[in-house]
């Protein structure tokens, strides 16, 4: 028995027209799902991105209200309001710049000084060492920092602007970070000196830490402020 069911052309065009319709429309749908979802992903992206700005901004707020309050604390009324709002602004742009604890900064500060802007380093037997200012740094090491932000350290009376000497007092501090690899060692080379701490390593002599202990211990009391 013969099969006479004939499909006509015009029913295949329509059903070739209709699957197609059908798959443009099924495409269309997708794309535009894609694409809110595209928008999505990239809203939260940007959300997430605004979140760290803010978290990161927060974080330096924080620590500019930390750095004024230790300054305003170590100081003692010894510097102007100026003076004391340009020391906050420079160790906040250190801290930041070079990844640094603003508060360890200070703790050297703290322990070299006791925050003296005019302080001036003494040897055990009376003689002066030749040490200057907040962060008692010497002449000879100032100048070999300072060539490196364009500052003009000339005499140790210019050691005596504490915004230059803790630039410079942290510039040396942070070098010699780079070469021990530890705030320990490094803190216990800006006491002695590095030459000194070398030949101790190199004869295995164990380090002396009660510098270093200080420090760390004028850290946690400038930390402290941050809860008053």
């Amino acid at each position: 028995m013969k099969n006479n069911l004939q499909i006509s052309p015009v029913f295949t065009i329509v059903v070739f027209l209709a699957a197609a319709l059908a798959l443009v429309s099924f495409w269309g749908a997708w794309k535009s799902r894609q694409d809110t979802l595209n928008d999505l992903a990239r809203e939260e992206a940007e959300l997430r991105g605004d979140l760290e700005r803010l978290d990161t901004w927060g974080k330096w707020t924080i620590d500019y209200v930390k750095i004024d309050k230790a300054v305003n604390y170590l100081s003692k009324n010894r510097l102007s309001p100026e003076m004391s709002r340009n020391l906050t602004e420079q160790i906040w742009q250190i801290s930041r710049s070079y990844a640094l604890d603003p508060l360890l900064i200070l703790a050297v500060v703290s322990q070299e000084s006791h925050g003296n802007p005019n302080a001036r380093g003494r040897t055990r037997s009376g003689k002066a060492s030749g040490a200057m200012g907040l962060m008692q740094i010497k002449l000879e090491t100032a100048q070999k920092m300072a060539m490196h932000f364009g500052l003009n350290v000339e005499t140790p009376e210019d050691l005596l602007k504490p915004e230059v000497n803790v630039t410079v007092g942290t510039a040396y501090l942070i070098r010699l970070i780079g070469k021990y690899g530890s705030w320990k060692e490094a803190l216990i080379a800006y006491n002695l000196g590095h030459s000194a701490v070398d030949r101790m390593l190199e004869q295995g002599i164990p380090l002396p830490t009660r510098y270093y202990e200080h420090v760390i211990s004028k850290y946690w009391e400038l930390a402290h402020l941050s809860f008053l």
